[in-house]
């Protein structure tokens, strides 16, 4: 089975691609953006071999950050160095160099760029002008979660190839397809805002069980069974990110009950007694919450952090008792 039809959600983009070549009209430029674990590192790759006319394409069961680059000297790939949270000038030119090269092949050559919003502003100037201008027959392509954050004028010369996730119903049969055995595919695909492959990865680390022990703890917490000193202890030693954004996931579908928007990826997993939601509270614990994950990399004492922030749940959580 090929890519595409391993991932259907990205048959729209992948025919539009398809019938430019068939035109022998290639992008010069284009920037492959959507949310994160909708495939847009596979598009790429798989967009790549297209237009090196390669019968080659990435294997959908390899995670995003392990897919290795096309088997082609043609193919050239920029991401972050290790320890770097930026692309470098240098890195770009070191790529536009090869592009200027003559192509080992005769044929076309390709570029990949990811992640395009972490591009340092000299790196995005050194790389105007061949996007503007790609020498000879190539194609650059900037991968990236978000528009928002790539520079303008870099933004203004690329045609945008926007992936979405698939439907509910859709992305979740795909992943019983994928984890027949797993009970904690709603779940995991809720979380990842119904993003498949970042779904997937969740199932991949047992996220189903941890999600629910989260769930109890928190619960335990809001019914006054145990103090939240007691469970900041334990939630320090995890992953602060995943537990963070679990804990925005479940506030944000509260709110979203509260005000009967019924959306399955927003299903909130907690069960609490209330008659009356304080909306301003939960608003202002979910700003609470994007600051604190804001100053995450800081080293700062986790475990005072987490009795804070699960401190408002033992209050009430926004609620009226």
């Amino acid at each position: 089975m090929g890519l595409i039809d391993n991932m259907p959600w990205l048959e729209s983009p992948a025919r539009q691609l398809q019938s430019r070549l068939q035109r022998a009209q290639p992008p010069q430029a284009q920037l492959i953006y959507g949310p994160p674990g909708v495939g847009k590192r596979h598009f790429a790759l798989w967009s790549a071999a297209q237009l090196l006319r390669m019968d080659w394409e990435p294997d959908a069961d390899i995670e995003p950050d392990a897919l290795p680059g096309v088997p082609h000297p043609d193919f050239f790939s920029v991401s972050m160095e290790e320890d770097s949270k930026v692309l470098k000038i240098q890195q770009m030119r070191d790529v536009i160099a090869r592009l200027e090269l003559t192509s080992h092949r005769g044929g076309h050559k390709v570029a990949i760029i990811c992640p395009a919003d972490r591009l340092q502003p000299q790196a995005a100037n050194c790389l105007l002008k061949t996007i503007e201008e790609p020498p000879g027959s190539a194609t650059i392509l900037l991968v990236c979660d978000s528009p928002t954050r790539v520079p303008a004028t870099i933004l203004s010369r690329c045609e945008r190839v926007r992936l979405v996730p698939p439907e509910w119903s859709a992305g979740l049969a795909w992943l019983r397809r994928t984890h027949p055995e797993d009970s904690g595919a709603e779940v995991a695909l809720g979380f990842a805002s119904r993003a498949p492959l970042a779904a997937r990865s969740l199932l991949r680390t047992d996220f189903g069980k941890e999600a629910a022990r989260l769930a109890a703890e928190l619960e335990k917490i809001v019914q006054r069974e145990i103090p939240p000193g007691t469970v900041a202890r334990r939630w320090a030693k995890l992953d602060t990110g995943l537990c963070m954004r679990w804990l925005y996931w479940q506030v944000a579908a509260l709110v979203r009950e509260a005000m009967n928007i019924s959306e399955p990826a927003a299903k909130a997993h907690l069960k609490i007694q209330h008659t009356r939601l304080n909306m301003r509270a939960c608003c202002e614990y979910l700003d609470q919450l994007n600051e604190v994950n804001r100053l995450r990399d800081r080293p700062l004492n986790a475990e005072l952090q987490w009795a804070e922030l699960l401190l408002w749940w033992y209050g009430g959580a926004g609620y009226t008792r």
